[in-house]
């Protein structure tokens, strides 16, 4: 029952003395809902770290409509764990070799804002290797996308390529956005800097084939990565 329908009984109406006793239900279900949200902010307050405690207030804030709480909450959220609270759920972290050097990825890929490729190219080519961590990934803008395409382009293709876990995610996310009606060559350009990175020629071909439906030209050719 909405808020709506909660001010707007007709008690005059067969069944009124029902529709009381129900709002009384939800009016001790408000009160529960009211401790449990205290209980929480406290409890986050406090330092707690626990996942499911910041999820449950979250959820509890959206039940009662407290839209401004629960976008305070997730920015808080993100800042404390670097991703937004819902994304854990969908994105866990993936597991790496604890040896490589971590890059971690923004959150958004703008301009400037990637790992200064030379330091990645030295952590690939030192004995414990690199790892560029994808998880925290939800957008691009298109200088961003422009500096990423490039930024695959120089890592090496050999035994010295870099982990990436969390990056098949990204790059499913990209594709639907590539095949959208708003999807752009710079998108494609990544897909296909990607795929030759992975030397993956079965995916390039394939996207080779969306590319060339969507735009009505030719589309690149696979090169094989050497070295």
């Amino acid at each position: 029952m909405r808020s709506t329908d909660i001010f707007n009984l007709d008690f005059t109406a067969t069944g009124a003395f029902e529709s009381l006793e129900t709002l009384g239900r939800l009016d001790r279900v408000a009160a529960m809902t009211n401790e449990a949200m205290q209980l929480l902010e406290e409890t986050l307050a406090a330092g707690c770290r626990e996942e499911s405690a910041w999820r449950m207030l979250a959820s509890l804030y959206l039940g009662v409509g407290n839209v401004t709480a629960f976008n305070e909450l997730e920015a808080r959220h993100e800042k404390e764990f670097g991703v937004t609270m819902f994304q854990i759920l969908q994105a866990p972290r993936p597991p790496r070799e604890e040896s490589r050097r971590l890059f971690p990825m923004p959150a958004r890929i703008t301009a400037g804002s990637l790992p200064p490729v030379d330091e990645v190219l030295a952590a690939c080519a030192s004995e414990s290797g690199a790892a560029l961590d994808f998880s925290r990934v939800r957008g691009a803008d298109a200088p961003g996308l422009q500096e990423f395409t490039f930024f695959l382009g120089r890592l090496p293709h050999n035994e010295d390529r870099p982990e990436l876990p969390g990056v098949a995610r990204f790059m499913d996310s990209l594709q639907k956005a590539a095949e959208s009606e708003s999807g752009t060559r710079l998108m494609w350009d990544v897909l296909f800097t990607y795929h030759m990175l992975m030397d993956d020629e079965k995916a390039f071909d394939e996207t080779a084939i969306r590319y060339a439906v969507k735009f009505g030209v030719s589309p690149p050719s696979f090169d094989r990565p050497r070295g």
